[in-house]
């Protein structure tokens, strides 16, 4: 797999954003992860100038062999789409990671573009929220939605609460003041 760590995304007219979710303690992607990158994939042949980034390091407990990014990116090259569209983020371990690495690490510097998160269903409302507070009114950030994975709905009943966090956490910064973000963020880990 020939995906890029941080190559240059400034040529392609738009971007697709698919983020982590979970990976196996044998560093394979969660049902979760498959879905979305199945997605991404599906998105990235339909949309054949748009680059690829696979963001996620993983969730909660001790960091897999893997990251959900290098797994993602993976499935995605075995669909068919060129490891050179793919660029990987391989920091974040949440919501609000996904979208403040995404942005400092590749975006913050383009000249806004249309951006499609692809997600589960459950969580595109939040995903699609805070990537647009996160790079500002200037992007058009859509929100794509994977097939559902077995455990959504579990997982979704806390959308409402980590949604509240959010905004939060990004209460008195300006959308689109990432450096702002990324030094809060950072002092939260």
């Amino acid at each position: 797999m020939n995906a890029q760590p941080h190559g240059t995304i400034a040529a392609y007219p738009e971007i697709i954003v698919v983020l982590g979710g979970g990976v196996l303690p044998d560093g394979t992607p969660a049902p979760t992860t498959l879905a979305r990158a199945t997605a991404a994939a599906e998105l990235a042949q339909g949309h054949p100038g748009a680059a690829v980034i696979c963001s996620g390091s993983h969730g909660v407990g001790r960091k897999p062999p893997r990251t959900e990014a290098a797994t993602m990116a993976d499935v995605i090259v075995a669909a068919g789409i060129g490891g050179e569209r793919i660029f990987l983020e391989d920091e974040s371990r949440d919501t609000i990671g996904n979208a403040i690495y995404v942005a400092e690490r590749y975006l913050g510097a383009l000249a806004p573009r249309p951006v499609y998160v692809v997600t589960s269903p459950f969580h595109v409302q939040r995903s699609v929220e805070t990537f647009q507070l996160v790079l500002g009114p200037a992007w058009h950030v859509e929100g794509v939605a994977s097939a559902p994975a077995s455990d959504d709905a579990e997982r979704g009943r806390h959308e409402r609460r980590f949604l509240q966090q959010t905004r939060e956490f990004l209460a008195g910064i300006g959308p689109g003041e990432v450096s702002r973000m990324s030094a809060k963020l950072r002092e939260r880990r």
